[in-house]
């Protein structure tokens, strides 16, 4: 058996049959165990350094994208993206508890986006993670499944926005939200939010509205 498995050699002498290791076989088979045991002790450690409560998941959602051609050339699509977003975002689309006066995006890195209420109060709801004029921005998604502020940035998405120049004065901007499995439990109620024709697909026309608006 061990012959058969590449492990020794042998050789007669005389009457008798001598073995000894090959050792080509008994490298290859440490090799092997060498790769069973590193996988073996992270899996382990892994399982040791998972949070006590928390059950271990290898849950992948598929990003939410969505994209959109605009009438306008590739600076002006960003600058529109950013400086008119609380015309894009619906004022329906409120998690506090006062209506909301305007919608901020403060364009750079470690910035938000945030609903200022009629009352003065602040709900910020994204952080701004990349700023990239005029080709891309990344931002955060703050909010849960149950449509409240997440503080534990861990258990947050984020959204790319991407603008590539099709003409001089044509535009196509990319959206994915990715990272929905971050949410945790109840995670798809995000995914079928932002999905929804009411999110990301809505925002896109609102959006488009406000390019083909700046035109005329």
């Amino acid at each position: 058996m061990l012959k058969d498995a590449g492990l020794v050699r042998d050789r007669a002498v005389g009457t008798r049959r001598i073995y000894h290791l090959d050792p080509a076989g008994i490298s290859v088979l440490r090799t092997q165990l060498d790769r069973f045991w590193a996988q073996a002790l992270t899996a382990y450690k892994d399982a040791v350094e998972q949070p006590a409560g928390e059950v271990m998941t290898q849950t992948h959602a598929e990003p939410v994208q969505q994209q959109i051609v605009v009438n306008a050339g590739l600076e002006r699509a960003f600058a529109l993206f950013v400086e008119r977003f609380d015309a894009i975002k619906p004022r329906e689309h409120n998690i506090m508890a006062v209506p909301i006066a305007e919608t901020v995006f403060e364009p750079r890195v470690g910035g938000h986006i945030y609903d200022r209420g009629e009352d003065g109060t602040q709900c910020r709801w994204a952080r701004v993670l990349a700023y990239e004029p005029p080709n891309r921005v990344v931002f955060s998604w703050d909010i849960n499944g149950h449509w409240q502020i997440e503080t534990d940035p861990d258990k947050t998405s984020e959204v790319e926005v991407r603008f590539i120049a099709e003409s001089a004065d044509r535009t196509r901007v990319e959206l994915e939200h990715r990272n929905l499995e971050r949410h945790g439990e109840g995670w798809e109620a995000v995914r079928d939010g932002v999905g929804h024709d009411a999110g990301w697909p809505l925002y896109l026309q609102r959006y488009a509205d406000v390019v083909d608006s700046e035109q005329r």
